[in-house]
């Protein structure tokens, strides 16, 4: 077996939104981290991070943070910052290695370079979570695609046509085993959840907030970030069906899953950003047992119920009312597939879908 090592963006769960690192890309690792999935994980910084880190981020044993000196400085040195950093995991990751890298980008393709000159004998494989395809001129992500497809392997959480497919697989989420069984949904409520990022590229905020004015008996619950707060007050402030949480603690968010029917997928599907990625926020959902409502419709839940709606303004308001007037035992069966979910899913399914991929 092959010295695993994963590079990753996490902090402690309680510095993640002080240093602005998002929720679900340090869910994802930490529940791909879990168990003994790797012998040693690195974990770097986004360049808009700086100032003096805390002493607890250096003192979590999942992972060792590489953060340089540079980084408290301010300018361009906070950004070179990045570079160093990588030299330095270069010289602690041993020959005939695997590597796993959590997306390729600015802070880790210099790395990846490094390790396939140097270090030949490294594995290098990429989890391919986010990806913003260059349709014209010369973009970053245009380098960044040629070293994904440079790569020995690759999981991927969407299918594109943009990905190698030689020794490559497409798994849309990892759950973590936990032994507890999350709430069931016994009684259908029409009640809905939309969370994560709110900008209008990834959830369709102003035309959902639109849509749900008009539907007043059903309750709209609205948690996350980089969404217009401003808007997303005044429909809070106007419509009493609709309820703005604002940024909620990992607990309290999961209190409010708990305590809904439908989560929302309202994802533009003619946007870029939504053509090479998976929403975490499915896998998580559908894992804690409730109804998924998508706007877009994914090949890699073909085993999996779920709502599939129009995105148009007019159809979305349709189908969310005829949706939430079925009948109760009809909804139902859309409801608590968590066991599901962890069984296609689980670290056990990435560890041995790794293990395929670095043997081939």
């Amino acid at each position: 077996m092959k010295y695993r090592i994963f590079w990753t963006c996490v902090l402690p769960e309680h510095l993640i939104a002080q240093y602005g690192l998002s929720f679900a890309a340090c869910n994802f690792s930490f529940n791909l981290m879990s168990g003994n999935t790797f012998d040693k994980v690195y974990s770097g910084m986004p360049l808009y991070v700086g100032g003096k880190m805390r002493q607890e981020a250096f003192e979590d044993k999942r992972f060792e943070l590489i953060y340089d000196k540079w980084r408290e400085k301010s300018g361009m040195w906070q950004k070179f910052a990045t570079f160093k950093e990588q030299v330095a995991i270069l010289r602690k990751i041993p020959k005939d290695a695997s590597v796993w890298f959590y997306n390729l980008n600015t802070l880790n393709a210099l790395l990846f370079l490094l390790l396939k000159w140097f270090k030949p004998s490294v594995q290098l494989n990429v989890i391919v979570l986010d990806f913003t395809p260059v349709n014209k001129g010369f973009g970053l992500n245009k380098l960044y695609l040629r070293l994904i497809n440079w790569a020995h392997g690759r999981i991927c959480l969407a299918d594109s046509e943009l990905f190698c497919k030689k020794n490559s697989l497409i798994l849309p989420g990892v759950v973590p085993y936990t032994p507890e069984r999350f709430p069931e949904i016994k009684t259908v409520k029409k009640s809905f959840l939309l969370s994560g990022v709110l900008s209008e590229e990834i959830a369709m905020l102003s035309m959902v907030l639109d849509v749900f004015s008009i539907l007043p008996d059903c309750d709209l619950h609205i948690t996350g970030s980089k969404g217009n707060e401003e808007l997303l007050q005044k429909y809070a402030n106007t419509y009493s069906n609709i309820h703005w949480h604002g940024q909620l603690p990992f607990k309290d968010y999961l209190e409010l899953l708990h305590s809904v029917t439908f989560q929302l997928s309202t994802r533009n599907p003619q946007m870029p950003e939504n053509q090479c990625n998976f929403p975490s926020k499915i896998i998580e959902a559908l894992h804690h047992n409730r109804i998924i409502i998508s706007t877009i419709e994914y090949s890699q839940l073909d085993r999996v119920k779920y709502f599939t709606v129009n995105p148009e303004k007019e159809k979305f308001y349709g189908e969310i009312k005829d949706i939430s007037n079925l009948p109760e035992e009809k909804i139902l069966r859309y409801a608590n597939q968590g066991v599901v979910i962890e069984n296609f899913f689980s670290k056990k399914v990435w560890l041995n879908a790794m293990v395929r991929i670095e043997k081939s």
